[in-house]
Parts: C-alpha cells; sequence; structure tokens
C-alpha cells in the first residue's frame, strides 16, 4: 500500500497499512449494510465521519490517500521514470475506481478522510431538512455538469504540465498529505499541503464538497466509474413527485435522470421524502 511519507522504511509502511486496510474493508462493508437497509441514520452516519477523521486522518496521515496514486503517476510521467514504478500505483487505483463502479461513491463519501471532513463541515450552511435550509444565507450551490467540467479541466492541466511540461504540481499542494503536516502546526510551520487543506476546509462552509467536486483527480475518475454502476437511489411507485428530494440534495443529483456520480450517500433525500420512497437499486435494471 502507498503511504504518503515515501522516507518511512518498509517495516513502518506495512504497520501504517494493515490498520488502514481492516479499517477500510470493516467500514465498507458496514456502510453497504446500513445503507441498503436504510439504518444509515444522521447519527451513524456523523459517527462514520468523526472514526474516519480521527483513524485515517489524525491517526494514519490522511491514509488511505486515494490522490497518491495519481500523484505517482504524474510524477513518474513528469519525470520520464520507469513505467515499472506505475505498478504499485496502478494496483492502488484499480482498486478503489472499482469499489467506485460497483457501489457507486461509498469510498468518497464515508473513507476519505478528507471528504469525511467536508462533509462535516458541510452541516453548517447544507442542511438535512427543507425547513431549515430555507433559512440558510450566503452559500453556493453548484451544478454537477459544471462543477465535473472544473474538475475534468484541472485535472487536464496537471496532466498537461506532467507529460509535457515536465512538472508534477500535485505532489506540491496534496491537502491529503497535510494530515501528515498536521504535527507542524504546533510549531507554527504551514506547509503549503496545509494551507491547501485549509483553504479547502475554509470552502466547504459554503460550498459543497469542494475539493471533491471541484479538484480532486481521483474524484473524476471515480466520478465517472460511478455513472455506471447499478447501486444507486431510485425512485419507487411510492414517489408523488413532491420535488423535496431535489430541494435538499447538495449536489442534485436527486432528480430522475441523473447518473448520481456526485451522489455521496449523504442521505439527505431519504430523510426529507414524505412517502419512503427512495430506496438503494441492487438490481440489475432499474
Amino acid at each position: 500500500m502507498l503511504i504518503q511519507d515515501q522516507a518511512l522504511p518498509f517495516d513502518s509502511r506495512v504497520i501504517f497499512s494493515v490498520p488502514m486496510l481492516f479499517y477500510w474493508i470493516v467500514a465498507f462493508l458496514f456502510c453497504i449494510i446500513l445503507i441498503e437497509a436504510k439504518l444509515m441514520t444522521r447519527r451513524i452516519s456523523l459517527f462514520f465521519y468523526f472514526i474516519t477523521v480521527l483513524i485515517c486522518g489524525l491517526l494514519l496521515g490522511g491514509i488511505p490517500n486515494s490522490v497518491m496514486p495519481i500523484q505517482q503517476i504524474l510524477i513518474t510521467l513528469s519525470e520520464k521514470s520507469d513505467l515499472s514504478y506505475l505498478l504499485p500505483a496502478m494496483v492502488v487505483l484499480t482498486i478503489l475506481l472499482s469499489s467506485s463502479l460497483i457501489v457507486g461513491r461509498i469510498f468518497c463519501g464515508y473513507l476519505c478522510p478528507l471528504g469525511a471532513l467536508q462533509e462535516l463541515l458541510s452541516t453548517f450552511k447544507f442542511k438535512r431538512s427543507i425547513k431549515d435550509q430555507e433559512k440558510v444565507r450566503y452559500f453556493v450551490s453548484i451544478q454537477s455538469t459544471s462543477a465535473g467540467k472544473i474538475r475534468w479541466l484541472f485535472f487536464g492541466g496537471l496532466f498537461a504540465l506532467a507529460a509535457i511540461g515536465g512538472t508534477s504540481l500535485l505532489q506540491l499542494f496534496n491537502p491529503l498529505m497535510g494530515f501528515v503536516d498536521i504535527p507542524k502546526i504546533f510549531k507554527l510551520l504551514f506547509t503549503i499541503p496545509i494551507i491547501t487543506m485549509i483553504g479547502i476546509l475554509a470552502i466547504s462552509f459554503f460550498i459543497y464538497r469542494p475539493w471533491c467536486r471541484l479538484f480532486c483527480p481521483f474524484g473524476a475518475g471515480s466520478a465517472f466509474c460511478s455513472r455506471f454502476t447499478r447501486t444507486k437511489y431510485i425512485r419507487t411507485e411510492k414517489c408523488i413527485e413532491c420535488g423535496d428530494c431535489e430541494r435538499i440534495c447538495p449536489t442534485q443529483e436527486a432528480v430522475v435522470t441523473s447518473k448520481k456520480q456526485e451522489c455521496y450517500f449523504c442521505n439527505r433525500c431519504l430523510e426529507v421524502c414524505p412517502m419512503d420512497a427512495i430506496l438503494l437499486n441492487l438490481e440489475e435494471k432499474q
């Protein structure tokens, strides 16, 4: 497993990888079971977010870091290194993207430490009831199509700089690396990843998941894979087309025609549905 601090000896990387892999598997399975059974309540989801931030973010230093494999790919391209160095990165990236292809963006929603932290901060401006949301001021709602275009343009620019310009900027500001550098804050040392992470978290008060939706290169690939998953929320025949789910969804993905590629399983739509007409589709056809 790829570890952020490349200076760590192999034994240290293994020590970090074991608890991360254990938590990832257990939490992943629990999330799927709870979401499918409609038991992922607000309190339980908040518990998952806090635990992910604590374990994966603060204790393990931002692991799993879904951006790291892409970062290593860009480094290899920029330095024209031996392509054999890409194998570990490609294995990790394939595993993570495969999870999106199978069950959508559960990883981004609950198991990414930066994603979980953004979700916690989003509760200040993106409420879980329409009545409360109507009282909120000073927030920015970005359409999923627009957010996706911005993210792909951002990633395309990073790729072009690496392949043509010989520069890999992602390794300089990857906000997930900020978790590693958090102890430096107490020494008043603010690294670029820390500054980037602080900026992302500040924006999260006004824009729903800004890193995930606007900049994350893994998010771009995960959103693409999620278009093809059949594990997504759908409306049943109980739906009375009241539109409550569409009004409360922070990513505007609750419409019937949506591919749900920006659905983070926050469950706001389930909580406001007056007819309990939304369920997780696990069938071959919708």
